[in-house]
């Protein structure tokens, strides 16, 4: 409990094991240089629990350390494989995608319809961000384009002009294009070009850039607006509930928050980079742009890494589950991910109890060892794994209500893309 990560490396990245001794296991890069990156079980106290430090151990020792199931084993093995070709590179945007391919080919039924689904999802949230970012820039530019209704324009706008009207769409776009083309000092085909580069970077986090509260559009989007229902949900819970779990909630709230707003910040960071025009005035400041979004992107990755699955527990109880609920308070309060240094320094000013939140944590776990349960009880952790995925589930509930064929979608980036090369004059 006493551990205090200096950096999100230092913290490691949550791996997605799903056999339960090794459920919560990080991954990281070695503080010493050897030639295997290390696991982490978080706050283990071991079978006395007598202590809550992390158990460290060779990330390949981790079979030997328990039974893996077939997936598990699978996983391990790529992400061995994975520190042979990338130098040792990790960082949870990358074990995702190593998750999702391993789900693919050895998860159960559900789990490789859920790694189908995601990919699909991916694919689609690349489109839907390209026209969000053309309506941010729409957004940001409606002063000097002169119409009110443009500080409204989003991508599902966007999409229900492609539905009502072609021709508005095309109008539409044809005055964002020319405005953002004039502001921003390129040609029509660079700004083509640059909002596809710029809508593929920016897909997994593009409804935090853009301040899109749904938090359609991006797998890390989704997964913050997981944290942000579950957050909401933990607090209204806390109002009825006994004063032990009314205790664990206020540090939880507190972590909660603060990872919540390190993301949010980030993002800021990177939308107040898109807009400027100083990083579209040369191939140099446009790579630049570029570096940011991908360094942001991964910082935010880091902040959400691991929260789903604790919202996800959250999610699989019912109402009236009050006993498993505050039996799920103590286990989130123990296993929560730590707050690194940088973390606790760009937030500081905004969270109040941040600054000594684990010493909060690390005294209020010892006093309520009586009252919580460190073992999750079967009904639970069975309700738990058959809801896996839900940290996705606003994707996949988008997924399923698709009337329309993907080709449709299709077809919007056709009609705008055909508006954005338009050369004649503008109507209006």
């Amino acid at each position: 409990m006493s551990v205090r990560y200096k950096s999100f490396e230092d913290r490691g990245v949550y791996v997605g094991f799903q056999t339960r001794a090794v459920e919560l296991c990080r991954c990281r890069t070695p503080r010493v240089e050897l030639d295997d990156y290390e696991a982490l079980i978080p706050n283990w106290s071991g079978r006395d629990h007598s202590s809550s430090n992390d158990l460290v151990m060779p990330f390949m020792d981790v079979p030997r350390w328990c039974t893996l199931n077939r997936r598990d084993e699978m996983l391990h093995m790529s992400v061995e494989q994975r520190r042979t070709h990338t130098g040792g590179h990790l960082d949870p945007i990358m074990m995702r995608d190593v998750r999702l391919e391993i789900d693919k080919q050895f998860g159960d039924e559900v789990g490789r319809k859920l790694a189908e689904n995601e990919l699909e999802i991916s694919r689609i949230d690349s489109q839907n961000a390209f026209l969000e970012i053309l309506a941010m820039f729409g957004r940001n530019y409606s002063e000097q384009i002169g119409i009110e209704e443009f500080r409204r324009v989003d991508h599902r706008v966007l999409k229900t002009l492609a539905e009502e009207s072609r021709d508005s769409l095309t109008r539409l776009v044809r005055v964002l294009a020319r405005t953002v083309s004039r502001e921003v000092g390129m040609t029509r085909e660079l700004l083509q070009e640059r909002l596809d580069v710029l809508s593929t970077f920016a897909a997994p986090i593009c409804s935090i850039v853009t301040h899109d509260e749904s938090r359609d559009v991006g797998y890390l989007s989704r997964q913050l607006g997981l944290l942000e229902t579950f957050h909401a949900e933990l607090m209204e819970y806390g109002e009825t509930a006994i004063q032990e779990a009314r205790d664990a909630i206020h540090v939880i709230d507190i972590n909660v928050r603060t990872f919540a707003e390190y993301a949010k910040a980030r993002a800021m960071h990177i939308q107040n980079a898109l807009l400027s025009e100083d990083f579209y005035v040369s191939d140099k400041r446009y790579k630049d742009l570029l570096d940011i979004i991908a360094r942001e992107r991964i910082k935010i990755s880091y902040a959400l890494d691991g929260w789903a699955s604790h919202a996800t527990r959250w999610m699989a109880l019912g109402p009236e589950d009050r006993d498993e609920r505050e039996k799920l308070i103590g286990f989130i309060l123990r296993e929560m991910p730590s707050p690194t240094v940088e973390v606790e320094d760009e937030v500081s000013h905004i969270i109040r109890g941040g600054d000594n939140l684990m010493s909060l944590r690390g005294r209020l776990v010892k006093e309520m060892h009586s009252w919580m349960d460190d073992s999750l009880d079967e009904a639970l952790y069975k309700r738990v794994m058959e809801s896996r995925g839900m940290d996705t589930a606003a994707g996949h509930d988008a997924l399923k209500k698709k009337n329309k064929p993907e080709k449709s979608v299709d077809n919007i980036n056709d009609i705008v893309k055909s508006a954005i090369a338009y050369k004649g004059e503008s109507p209006y």
